[in-house]
């Protein structure tokens, strides 16, 4: 499976936390954005990540996931109730 990674880094800038969250959502409106754009070719993405760095620092960012991966974590999101189908 093909793994891209792509990064935006501002250093030498102090951003308050409501700052970087800031910047994170627009990035990942981007990203996102991006992808369609590139028309990428995805069977049933997945994404995952947040733009709060005091939530779970390891998820900081947005991960788009594809394939068996997406579907198998997919539906250990169902089984847990974070998403129900309408």
């Amino acid at each position: 499976m093909a793994r891209s990674e792509f990064r935006f880094v501002v250093d030498g800038v102090d951003l308050t936390a409501d700052q970087q969250s800031l910047i994170s959502r627009e990035i990942q409106k981007a990203g996102l954005n991006a992808l369609s754009v590139a028309n990428a070719k995805l069977s049933n993405p997945l994404t995952v990540g947040h733009g709060n760095i005091r939530l779970r620092p390891e998820w900081y960012g947005l991960w788009v996931l594809n394939g068996p991966l997406a579907d198998e974590l997919g539906q250990k999101i169902n089984d847990i109730g974070f998403w129900i189908q309408k």
